[in-house]
């Protein structure tokens, strides 16, 4: 859902932002190099550079990370960062050297060398200077903008700033530049060169040779970043208002650089597994009789599916909190009959609430002063979507979701909801956006209270939809602290990971939408957030019959997977395009559903270590240069690599694969890595290509997440011609709650090597958890010939291979495969098989 009315194109917005609001930054000429400030002191463990101009201090967040910040003379600093928790502390203090001309502060790995007079930082890892101030610039402030120029190699590619179009390598075409702003803006269609969008992540990570490393700017005002365009040989950032405070983050590799980066500010927590399955979502399923239709088909035309979604014409005047009763008579009643069909249901609460006198919210908002104030300190209100209601069309307030007893009263409001047994939320609109304003949002002099800090829209705006989604999650938590909760946000900032799920807005029905979703998901996915999806088939217009289906393919390996689209477009179900479609359809949400296991195990490695699901292959494979700009492939975790067809009409897909051996996984041809293959497609293909040495695993289809206990576990396994051992790792829970934090989760991990005279594969666990007795079946690739199979010293029968779904154990060989069944241990195990 988004606003359909509009009073600027895009364009003007950024005029208007740039010449009403003074948000233009100064040309360079105006801005004042930082040159002396004075001599280096030891303050503590921060190397301080103080003088008239203002501030510099230099500090370790961590191993390998080192922290600058450059507070201008007359700025006030920030008490506390938005976005860093602060996690990332190792403990170990910096080695700090004070000389005469230059200082140094070393972090682990990493080393910032600071010049004294012109003060610059260079930084330097390994013996290599990875990153350095610009000799001319460096520093600067004019007014109350900051900035910082750095040198820009021409051998350098940037990757992630969150979520921006185009493609993976911000470097720019022919090494021509680019240039982003950061400010969370309400982008209804937008295109390839649409900026800014919904969220703003000011982090990006420089690979250079194989050698990677990371840096995020800590200003949540409007910031822009300039990679290459003002200079080709520089690369500037920095903002309109508040400190130069950013972060150099060593790796030497992109994932070292991604798990740094989000010890800083903090990871995904583990999602639900029903919010990994499949979602129908749109603009909107009313009366219930619809949404009902909606669920009856999926289960009997065998669809899977896990949750259905509400948008805003279930509420009463689009007001938050509220239900149509005309339109939904009895909610509690109907959620709790489509949960005993197997589906959650999730629906939408904007951030607007109508300005009714005598309701909940009006009356408890204004009693607690919970929402913002215009600059004349009077009541700020804007029309959004209540405003545009049947009946009662009333202007909006907003909650002031800077303040946090604020927060603590918004995410209390869900209390209803809960009890009725929504199972998760949507934050819309929390850019946030306005109808009837040029800017499409706030004026920059309302009024925030930061818990008894006094600031403005200025400062607010870019972390406003994250204190949202910050303020539901920890509401659904508090009233439903047996659950985890499931938050899906439109806008938000760095940081905000720890709080919701990520989807890109109001994409395009176009086949350059679909190309250009990869890449927007893998930039947002390095920038530390891994629970993201675009809607499926596009938002505006509706998708042809072709578009979907190819869609919904490459978004079956995308973490959040839903289908949704506009008031008023045609049906947009998976079965809404005839039955040869259909049949398509079903087979990729069958696929997702039989990955599950995988999906699951590789969801919980993001939330341990911040590396994404979704990876470009670059993140795997940084020293091959091939990988560098890949976009229209990707990894899902580090096996499963993927290549969607994204082209209409397509007959043939090429793609490279990376170093190694891979099968694909359909019909397990083998292809050397390090090359480039094609191969014909079809309506069915969704080309997936395993890596030797992968664990894959795998479960039976099913209808939703409740149907999983004591389905056969099944481990496919492609040994590796290396000597080194092959590993693979599989997690399982409960799939909601938080027992696991305390033990009560099963970790397997696998791991294979080559004998003498066969092959050796071993299991070791770890934790308490132990699922509903079931079936494993081990399906090992295998040439030549068998001898014997034992498990744990104990010699297994053969037989035939139609007989061994009614075997408790055995083995069979068939079309290349060694398949093992037996009653899952759950323990400790070691399988051999010999020639």
């Amino acid at each position: 859902m988004t606003t359909s009315r509009r009073s600027a194109s895009p364009l003007a917005r950024v005029f208007f932002f740039s010449l009403a609001f003074g948000f233009a930054f100064p040309a360079v000429a105006a801005f004042t190099a930082v040159g002396g400030l004075g001599p280096a002191v030891r303050e503590g463990e921060t190397l301080a550079f103080r003088g008239a101009a203002g501030a510099v201090t230099v500090s370790a967040a961590g191993d390998g990370i080192v922290r600058v910040r450059f507070t201008p003379a007359g700025t006030t600093p920030l008490p506390a960062s938005w976005a860093v928790t602060g996690a990332a502390a190792s403990g170990v203090p910096p080695v700090i050297a004070i000389g005469a001309e230059s200082s140094t502060l070393t972090s682990g790995s990493l080393s910032a060398a600071v010049s004294h007079a012109p003060l610059r930082v260079t930084f330097v890892s390994g013996g290599e200077t990875i990153d350095a101030d610009d000799p001319a610039r460096g520093m600067a402030a004019s007014g109350a903008a900051v900035r910082v120029w750095k040198r820009l190699r021409e051998d350098e590619h940037l990757y992630g700033f969150g979520e921006k179009t185009g493609p993976l390598d911000k470097r720019g075409n022919k090494l021509g530049g680019v240039s982003y702003a950061m400010w969370n803006s309400d982008t209804y269609g937008y295109g390839e060169g649409t900026d800014p969008l919904y969220a703003s992540v000011p982090f990006f990570l420089v690979l250079r040779k194989g050698r990677a490393h990371g840096v995020f700017l800590d200003n949540p005002y409007r910031t822009s970043l300039d990679v290459g365009k003002e200079d080709p040989g520089l690369l500037s950032f920095g903002a309109t208002g508040g400190e130069l405070d950013y972060y150099l983050i060593d790796g030497p590799t992109p994932k070292a650089v991604i798990e740094r980066y989000t010890a800083l500010t903090g990871r995904m927590p583990l999602p639900p597994l029903w919010a990994l399955g499949y979602h129908q979502c749109r603009y909107s399923y009313t009366p219930e009789s619809r949404l009902r239709f909606i669920a009856r088909n999926f289960r009997e035309r065998r669809i899977p599916a896990d949750t259905l979604w509400l948008d805003i014409h279930y509420q009463d005047g689009y007001r938050p909190f509220t239900w149509d009763r005309e339109r939904f008579p009895d909610p509690g009643r109907m959620i709790g009959e489509l949960a005993a069909d197997g589906f959650r249901t999730v629906v939408i609460v904007d951030p607007h609430p109508a300005n009714v006198p005598g309701s909940r919210v009006t009356d408890e908002g204004l009693a607690g002063g919970h929402f913002v104030k215009g600059a004349d300190g009077t009541l700020f209100e804007a029309p959004v979507w209540p405003s545009q209601a049947e009946k009662d069309p009333r202007p909006s307030v907003f909650p002031d979701f800077a303040r946090s007893a604020t927060r603590r009263w918004w995410g209390g409001l869900h209390d209803d909801l809960v009890k009725l047994g929504v199972a998760g939320i949507w934050n819309d609109m929390n850019e946030p956006a306005v109808f009837d304003s040029p800017t499409g949002t706030f004026p920059v002099g309302v009024r925030h209270d930061a818990d008894g800090r006094a600031t403005d829209h200025r400062e607010v705006h870019n972390v406003y939809g994250m204190l949202m989604s910050r303020a539901t999650h920890e509401g659904l938590l508090a009233l439903r602290p047996e659950a985890r909760p499931f938050v899906l946000t439109r806008a938000t900032f760095a940081g905000g990971q720890r709080w919701a799920a990520v989807w890109p807005g109001d994409n395009v029905s176009t086949w350059a939408h679909l190309r250009g979703s990869v890449p927007l998901l893998l930039g947002l996915s390095v920038s530390g957030f891994p629970f993201v999806g675009a809607d499926v088939g596009g938002f505006v217009g509706g998708a042809t019959a072709e578009l979907y289906t190819r869609w919904l393919q490459s978004a079956v390996f995308t973490p959040f997977l839903r289908t949704h689209t506009a008031f008023g477009n045609p049906e947009q179900e998976p079965w809404s395009y005839g039955t040869r479609h259909e049949a398509a359809n079903r087979r990729a949400i069958e696929l997702r559903y039989e990955l599950l296991p995988q999906v699951y195990t590789v969801m919980e490695e993001a939330s341990r270590t911040g590396i994404p699901a979704m990876r470009p292959l670059l993140l795997e494979y940084p020293e091959d240069p091939r990988t560098w700009a890949a976009d229209d492939t990707f990894l899902f975790g580090r096996d499963l690599l993927v290549a969607p067809v994204l082209r209409e009409g397509a007959e043939r897909r090429g793609l490279y694969l990376p170093k190694g051996a891979w099968y694909e996984l359909e019909s397990g041809k083998k292809h050397a890595g390090g090359r480039d293959v094609a191969f014909a497609v079809t309506l069915d293909s969704l080309p997936l290509f395993v890596r030797e040495g992968a664990f894959l695993f795998r479960q039976p289809v099913i209808q939703h997440t409740g149907e999983r206990y004591g389905k056969t576990l099944t481990v496919q396994h492609w040994p590796s011609a290396s000597a080194a051992p092959a590993t693979g790792e599989l997690y399982e829970d409960e799939g909601d709650g938080f027992a696991y934090r305390t033990g009560t989760f099963l970790r397997r991990k696998f791991a294979s090597a080559p004998t003498p005279k066969g092959l050796v594969v071993e299991v070791r666990t770890e934790g308490t958890y132990r699922p509903a007795p079931r079936a494993m079946e081990l399906k090992l690739r295998w040439d030549g010939s068998l001898r014997a199979v034992t498990l744990d010293g104990e010699s297994l029968p053969g037989v035939e291979p139609a007989e061994l779904a009614a075997a408790s154990r055995g083995y069979a060989r068939a079309d290349g495969w060694v398949t093992v069944r037996l009653p899952d241990p759950f323990g400790a195990m070691k399988l051999e098989l010999s020639r």
